[in-house]
């Protein structure tokens, strides 16, 4: 049972709360005040989904409330009860197109992603949103909406609503895959008759052969390829003992020539020195100490002339810099200063008192004259409102007077128009001529504020610029002290240099004399070393043959045994390949014999798809026109219709009473022969047939505006089944109607709904 339903900007309802009652729940209104909406928000909440929007005949902006203003989110809150168990199922609507959803058992949230809360009701109700859309929720006008249908489509929407048109679609499926299945096995036939596999076998039988007697061959070069491999390690390290010692002599005679080359070279140096003439040693490094003394102290004293003359230069720079500020200054005064002459201000404010003045009497006469034209036009107005009367005096007027009173005040207000005219220019040049005079008198102002910024510039100025002067000759002073200060410094650096590169001469003297006694002992040392090692060249070269021809017939081998691998895989790769396209062939022989079994089983099916169809279709049509029968007393309380049934055909359902007439059973098509009410209550019998029979455990039924197209005697009908006979049948039916007949259901729970469109308000709604 559907509890109770909350909406917040749902289509027309802002704030809207609803409490159902078990039995009839009737929604009454006029179009628009949003009746409809509710059931949508029904379905909605309980499925993520309605018509409409399956129809695609609504986006979410047209969901969400969007008059008189736009608001950002819906929200949709149904209680619901099923087997004494409360549930709560909410759902929120974003503009931005994002959906969320909840639900809880007795209070416990139990799923909160939209999928899964649409999950989860389909099973505790056991029923998805196409069944409680089709067998549950009657869309607006559409109660009668199957005896309107085409008996074709009538057949196929039916079918569709007893689920059976899975049953056509699939031996329709069966049927294209059996022919699919077919073209298959004819390929694979045909594909099968082009090969001998007989003549493939002894193939793939040849080349396994040959791949193994290649493979044997392989196996006798790799043991001769190990005898020669061992041969040349022997012979290998033969020759290259002989070319280490080799290699060794040849290093040393190198070596020895390089020595003797260097001892010539030292001796010519120590020769070149000794011609130049040298110092004492230790009066050099006297005289080379006191010169390092003297060339520290200029040093300092540079670097101290260069340090004053930097911080002088520095305070030049900044004063140089300030002064450059203040003339910026100094010139904007002086600029400033030319302006204020230029300007009185006396006589600019005398101007703006002057023009204001003139404005204000230019705007009242201005203002006086267009009221004496209002006044004028209202007289005039009364006038040709009384045509026969005076207005004011209320006496009687003969056309001339009247004539000659209305070209009197017409040629009053034309003369008020003109100086209206004149007075509006007057007054708006006045204005202009205010402005112009207010801004002079802003800008002087103006001038004055900026000109207290720069106030006494020139004399700071002055004063910065004598500072500045200070600075310069001090610094000039300082500069050639430091010029004076780098020269002695530089002279002292020159003597030093040569001292030092005397000492240098020196030291690289008693280097070479050290060098030249080393030299001559390595020498006499690696002379010895060479005269000890006996092998010469032509030893190392017949080894070095040996090894060459041993290197030759191994890489022979080699070449030998890699074409004859390669040979022996591409056979392998050849009965590999042989073998797969045996296999393919017999794949495909036992594919064809497994698609032709296929296809018998397939046969059989679609055999057994319109047998359970049939049966199947029997069974639903017998229950629905079981529960039709039952009902059909309660819900026609007449005799003319005794019963009534669907009866189905190959190309239609056809809804049918028995009209009882003869002994025998009559039974006649409802459409040809019963009124819009009768038509109404037989398809409510159906309708309610259908739920019962399709959706047992959820006694539900959904109608709107059910009484489209009823005359008095079939609303009255209408009336009298939903109730008392309704009630009896299922457990909740919900009716949306602006027919205030409607409201006789005294067993009914009311709600009526209205709305202010004029001003796009929302909807109310009044419970009774």
């Amino acid at each position: 049972m559907i509890n109770s339903i909350e909406l917040k900007n749902w289509k027309t309802h802002s704030e809207t709360k609803l409490r159902f009652s078990k039995g009839t729940n009737i929604l009454l209104g006029q179009m628009g005040t949003g009746k409809s909406s509710i059931m949508d928000a029904i379905s909605f909440a309980l499925f993520g989904t309605y018509p409409a929007i399956q129809h695609r005949k609504v986006a979410v902006d047209g969901i969400i409330m969007n008059r008189p203003e736009q608001k950002n989110q819906a929200k949709v809150r149904l209680d619901f009860g099923v087997d004494g168990i409360s549930y709560t199922v909410e759902r929120t609507l974003e503009l931005n197109g994002a959906a969320k959803a909840t639900i809880s058992k007795e209070g416990t949230c139990i799923q909160t992603q939209p999928q899964r809360v649409n999950e989860e009701i389909a099973k505790i109700l056991k029923v998805d949103y196409d069944l409680f859309s089709r067998a549950v929720y009657s869309e607006q006008n559409r109660l009668t909406y199957f005896l309107e249908l085409r008996p074709a489509e009538r057949k196929k929407q039916i079918d569709e609503l007893l689920g059976l048109d899975k049953f056509a679609t699939a031996q329709d499926n069966a049927t294209t895959l059996v022919n699919k299945i077919r073209d298959m096995v004819s390929e694979g036939e045909s594909t099968a008759a082009t090969f001998d596999i007989t003549k493939l076998k002894e193939q793939h039988k040849t080349l396994l052969d040959e791949a193994a007697n290649l493979a044997k061959t392989g196996k006798d070069l790799s043991a001769e390829l190990n005898e020669h491999n061992k041969k040349k390690i022997d012979v290998e390290k033969g020759l290259k003992e002989a070319k280490e010692l080799y290699n060794k002599k040849v290093q040393a005679q190198k070596e020895i020539e390089g020595l003797t080359s260097r001892l010539g070279v030292i001796e010519k140096e120590i020769e070149k020195i000794e011609r130049k003439g040298i110092k004492d040693k230790a009066e050099l490094t006297k005289s080379l100490k006191e010169a390092t003394a003297l060339f520290d102290n200029l040093h300092e004293e540079e670097k101290k002339a260069e340090g004053e003359e930097k911080a002088s230069f520095e305070i030049l720079a900044h004063a140089e810099a300030e002064m450059g500020s203040v003339a910026k200054d100094a010139e904007e005064e002086e600029k400033l200063l030319k302006q204020c002459e230029k300007r009185d201000r006396k006589a600019i404010e005398e101007s703006v008192t002057k023009k204001t003045e003139e404005t204000k009497k230019l705007k009242a006469e201005h203002d006086a004259s267009v009221a004496s034209r209002k006044e004028n036009q209202k007289w005039l107005d009364e006038l040709k409102a009384h045509l026969d009367k005076c207005p004011i005096c209320e006496r009687e007027l003969d056309e001339k007077l009247r004539n000659k009173i209305l070209e009197d005040r017409n040629g009053v207000i034309e003369k008020l128009r003109k100086e209206i005219e004149k007075q509006k220019i007057a007054a708006d040049l006045a204005e202009k001529e205010l402005e112009e005079c207010k801004k002079e008198a802003e800008e002087l102002n103006r001038i004055e504020d900026k000109l207290k910024c720069y106030k006494d510039a020139g004399k700071k100025l002055k004063a910065i610029k004598g500072k500045a002067e200070s600075a310069r000759t001090k610094n000039a002073q300082l500069k050639k002290k430091k010029e004076d200060a780098k020269d002695v410094s530089s002279k002292a650096k020159d003597a030093l240099a040569k001292l030092d590169s005397e000492k240098e001469t020196i030291e690289r003297l008693e280097g070479y004399v050290s060098d030249r006694s080393k030299t001559k002992e390595a020498l006499k040392v690696k002379e010895q070393e060479a005269i000890r090692l006996p092998v010469n060249e032509e030893a190392v070269e017949k080894l070095q043959n040996a090894f060459t021809t041993i290197n030759v017939s191994i890489s022979e081998i080699a070449t030998r045994m890699e074409s004859n691998a390669t040979a022996g895989k591409e056979k392998a790769v050849q009965a590999t390949e042989k073998k797969k396209e045996i296999e393919n062939i017999e794949k495909i022989l036992e594919g064809v014999k497994k698609k032709k079994k296929a296809i018998d089983n397939l046969n059989k099916f679609k055999i057994a798809l319109e047998e359970t169809q049939a049966v199947l279709r029997t069974k639903l049509i017998g229950s629905i026109n079981g529960i039709m029968q039952e009902i059909w007393p309660e819900l026609y309380p007449y005799g003319d219709y005794q019963n009534i049934m669907l009866e189905p055909d190959a190309d239609d359902y056809a809804l049918k009473v028995n009209t009882n007439r003869g002994s025998d059973a009559n039974w006649e098509n409802v459409d040809m022969i019963a009124s819009g009410g009768e038509k109404s209550i037989a398809c409510l019998a159906m309708r309610v047939a259908f739920a019962l029979v399709l959706v047992p455990n959820l006694k539900w039924i959904i109608l709107d505006e059910p009484t489209h197209n009823l005359d008095q005697q079939g609303l009255d009908k209408f009336v009298k089944a939903i109730n008392e006979t309704l009630p009896r049948i299922v457990d909740q039916v919900f009716i949306i109607t602006h027919d205030d007949m409607l409201k006789q259901a005294a067993n009914a729970k009311i709600y009526v709904l209205s709305r202010n469109k004029e001003v796009n308000g929302g909807t109310s709604v009044e419970a009774f």
